[in-house]
């Protein structure tokens, strides 16, 4: 998926990094070495350890060179700059593996201690810690989005993702944005009963920068308080709709909301890994058939790829039957991953809140499909999760054949 790898690396903030080193070619082979890597990409400036710097922003990492020689002025630059109060991360650079200078640079108050030449690996993940933490900083700041995804239809994604965000409205009275993503299909607005005559069309027009009076206009309130975020109303209009849209819509809803949950259906494009970059939680919904496992696998396949450190799919089982010939058991070993939670299937409930234009709530509230997703509600709201696989799994086996990303 090169496409869609070369548009996630477009939109990640670069990490802004000092290159401090005597010898200006040496410098030059690290410089050329740190932008060979690609991911996470890197906004390089240089100085010298005497030198002041007048760069701009501060940077989020500074690089000291250890040239091999005279190793002082290194070193007395590091221990000045660990000394700063508010600080970026220290990485220490030295071609000298002696166990002696090793503990002087340490002691001296670097973070990182990464040799030369620099190994691709190392290097990706020490910068990789550095992206994924002021991500998550980012993150405390605002609401949580959820995304929810399947490349099987018949699986339930919008009417989890409609009634999620009525579960979290009704049972912990959260402000809730529902955005869909599903642009050709437009279901979720059919799900809840809406007739939007806003859409996302009025934020793709014109040039100027997305701002929350912009934003509202575009935005149908449900009679339940949640807002909807519809998809355009022709088909062909979802082509006007860009990533860089949906990036700065959902930066704009986490701060304006307390849960945004977005219907990504299943067609997987720049707009989905936009969202699922700026997700806080992932989830793909598979039920028990051997084309939903399989389809899991390839979805699975293609996140790896993807190289979205910020964020791990989980898997809901929906449309659960607990005496089904394809048991719970037999998927959890088939993917090798847990099961976040269940949706038990309930047909009756579903097609009555159809035939009525009335919401699961109206229709079903103490049903068991009604119940499985205010838990499932609960324990987004208090950051629950399903510890991941630290080792063994497929997504952590096939980021460290791409270079060690996991």
């Amino acid at each position: 998926m090169p496409v869609l790898g070369s548009k996630v690396e477009a939109r990640r903030g670069a990490i802004r990094v000092l290159l401090v080193g005597e010898a200006e070619d040496r410098r030059a082979e690290v410089k050329a070495a740190l932008t060979a890597l690609g991911d996470p990409p890197l906004e390089i400036i240089e100085a010298a350890p005497g030198g002041a710097f007048n760069g701009g922003p501060p940077p989020d990492v500074t690089m000291v060179l250890f040239n091999g020689g005279n190793e002082e002025a290194s070193l007395n630059y590091l221990q000045a700059q660990a000394e700063i109060e508010q600080r970026p991360m220290l990485f220490a650079l030295a071609h000298e593996r002696s166990p002696v200078l090793m503990r002087r640079i340490l002691r001296a108050g670097a973070d990182e201690l990464l040799f030369l030449p620099l190994d691709a690996g190392d290097a990706t993940r020490a910068l990789l810690k550095i992206s994924e933490t002021r991500r998550r900083a980012e993150r405390q700041s605002g609401g949580v989005i959820v995304s929810m995804v399947s490349t099987v239809g018949g699986v339930g994604v919008t009417s989890l993702a409609g009634n999620l965000a009525l579960a979290l409205r009704y049972t912990l009275n959260k402000r809730v944005a529902a955005v869909d993503l599903d642009l050709q299909t437009g279901a979720l607005a059919v799900f809840l009963n809406l007739e939007p005559e806003r859409t996302v069309m009025q934020l793709c027009e014109g040039d100027r920068k997305l701002d929350s009076i912009q934003l509202e206009s575009a935005l149908t309130k449900h009679p339940s308080g949640i807002y909807v975020l519809a998809a355009p109303k022709r088909i062909e209009d979802s082509e006007l709709v860009s990533d860089k849209v949906i990036g700065s819509v959902l930066e704009l809803l986490r701060q304006l909301f307390d849960f945004v949950v977005v219907d990504c259906g299943g067609y997987i494009d720049e707009n989905a890994v936009a969202a699922w970059e700026r997700s806080d939680h992932l989830f793909y919904l598979l039920d028990q058939s051997i084309a939903a496992a399989r389809c899991a696998w390839r979805f699975v396949d293609l996140f790896g790829r993807l190289g979205l450190s910020g964020v791990e799919p989980n898997f809901i089982l929906s449309r659960y039957m607990p005496h089904h010939p394809i048991t719970e058991e037999q998927i959890t070993h088939t993917l090798g991953r847990p099961i976040y939670t269940k949706i038990p299937r309930d047909e009756k409930v579903l097609e009555r809140s159809q035939l009525r234009a009335q919401d699961l709530w109206q229709v079903g509230q103490g049903s068991a499909l009604a119940r499985s997703i205010e838990d499932l509600a609960r324990r987004l709201a208090i950051g629950g999760e399903v510890a991941a696989e630290t080792s063994g799994g497929l997504v952590a086996r096939l980021l460290s054949a791409l270079g060690g990303r996991a």
